[in-house]
């Protein structure tokens, strides 16, 4: 299941083949997305690409996905997944190099992400729309790639999206405190 969780990630990685450009008032930074996250990203993009070559109705439902994924991950990788490199250290108490970028970016999150989430619901309208079709055709395989997108939207929602406003407000706190 693990792996699955994986490839779901690799999604973003469609959108990450060239380096992220640098989003609108969001200065380039050197802030680096987790590796774990970077791993499931690539792990995404192979199983979504893998459905899209699926014949028939399963490919044609993965690349309507994919035409949805792919700006909505580009936008993550630019605002929302860069500042979770900063967590391990803030909470060790430290004070990284990168947090005026990271507070812009999270600025950024914290107004965009109704949006996001907005998005979101696009996005499991074609995942479940993927799933079903993978299930009619007995591609179990793209099924469960389906199912595991589901659930790592919701961790998206749930952990991801948070942390990193989370880690904005920490900046912000630590910046502003004499």
């Amino acid at each position: 299941m693990r792996s699955i969780v994986l490839a779901l990630l690799a999604v973003s990685a469609m959108a990450c083949l060239s380096p992220p450009r640098p989003a609108s008032g969001v200065p380039n930074t050197i802030l680096r997305i987790p590796q774990s996250l970077q791993t499931e990203h690539s792990a995404i993009h192979d199983a979504l690409e893998e459905a899209t070559k699926a014949p028939g109705r399963v490919g044609a439902a993965a690349r309507e996905l994919a035409a949805i994924l792919g700006p909505h991950f580009q936008r993550e990788d630019e605002i929302a997944l860069p500042p979770l490199g900063l967590l391990v250290p803030l909470a060790a108490g430290e004070k990284p190099a990168g947090m005026e970028e990271a507070l812009a970016m999270t600025d950024a999150l914290r107004k965009e992400w109704p949006r996001m989430l907005e998005e979101h619901k696009r996005i499991h309208a074609a995942t479940e729309k993927l799933r079903t079709v993978a299930l009619d055709e007995q591609a179990t395989v793209h099924a469960r790639f389906a199912e595991e997108l589901a659930a790592h939207a919701r961790s998206e929602e749930e952990v991801l999206y948070p942390a990193a406003i989370l880690v904005g407000d920490i900046i912000r706190t630590r910046t502003t405190q004499k």
